[in-house]
This record gives C-alpha cells, sequence and structure tokens, in this order.
C-alpha cells in the first residue's frame, strides 16, 4: 500500500525549531543518565560529597524512571524530527517517568535539601519542556503535520 504524502502539509518553520530544540534538550538528558549510570568523573566531581551520597543511595528504580524519561524524551524528539505521531505518545510517556523520578526527589527523600534550589529548578524546567512538547506534538498531530 503506498502512502500518497502529497496529502500531507509541508512542514512549518517551527517544527522543524522545535523538533531540533527538543533532539538537542532530550540529548543532554539521555547524556547526563549516560554519565550518572556509567559513574563517569566528570559527572561525579561536579557534585557536592552529600549529593554524590543521595544520588548513589536511591533506590534503583529512580534510576530507571529518569532513564525511561529521557530515552523517552529523546525517542519523542526523533519522532517529531520524523513527522511521526507517536512523538505525542513518547512525551507523555517521559512526562511520567519524569513524575515517578520526581515523586523521589520531592516527596520520599530529602531530595530537595540535597539537591537545593537549582536542583529544583530543573525538575520544574524539565516538566515544563515535556508539557510544551506534549502540546505541541499534539496540536501538530490535529493539524496533520505529523502522521
Amino acid at each position: 500500500m503506498m502512502v500518497d504524502i502529497s496529502k500531507r502539509p509541508t512542514a512549518p518553520w517551527h517544527l522543524w525549531a522545535i523538533a531540533a530544540a527538543s533532539v538537542l534538550w532530550n540529548g543532554v538528558g539521555v547524556w547526563q543518565w549516560y554519565q550518572k549510570v556509567t559513574g563517569a568523573q566528570a559527572y561525579w566531581s561536579a557534585l557536592t560529597m552529600e549529593q554524590v551520597f543521595y544520588l548513589r543511595s536511591a533506590p534503583m528504580w529512580t534510576d530507571v524512571a529518569f532513564g525511561v524519561a529521557v530515552w523517552c524524551g529523546l525517542l519523542g524528539a526523533l519522532m517529531l524530527l520524523l513527522r511521526r505521531k507517536l512523538a505525542f505518545n513518547a512525551f507523555v510517556a517521559g512526562l511520567i517517568a519524569m513524575l515517578a523520578h520526581s515523586v523521589y526527589v520531592l516527596a520520599l527523600s530529602n531530595g530537595r535539601e540535597v539537591l537545593g534550589a537549582a536542583g529544583l529548578a530543573s525538575v520544574g524546567a524539565v516538566a515544563a519542556v515535556f508539557v510544551i512538547q506534549i502540546a505541541y506534538s499534539h496540536w501538530a498531530r490535529r493539524k496533520g503535520l505529523i502522521r
């Protein structure tokens, strides 16, 4: 079965800009997760001893949730770049995983104190970017820009 791509609207500049920015943003998240789980010296040396102890003593499920969040974010960004409607689903899955990780940081541990204001701001920023990516991919799907 051949798909007639001539009926697909041309992609506006903002689709490419948001998709490219999303790939970069989520790529940084994947890089941070990779450095964390592989024990990269550059990652761990930038932290205080209290932060190192906190992160190393966290349950494994938090690393899994962090990994799922960043990899789903990157997958969603790549799907957006490829103009695939599954971008929406990937972004939603990433947000859910990110929120699961945030529950540990914000409610089930002393993460607020250990990570400080910068850590809390990054949680908020990541959640906000996921919400923007979800909203944009939903809009783009409704407009037929991604299929």
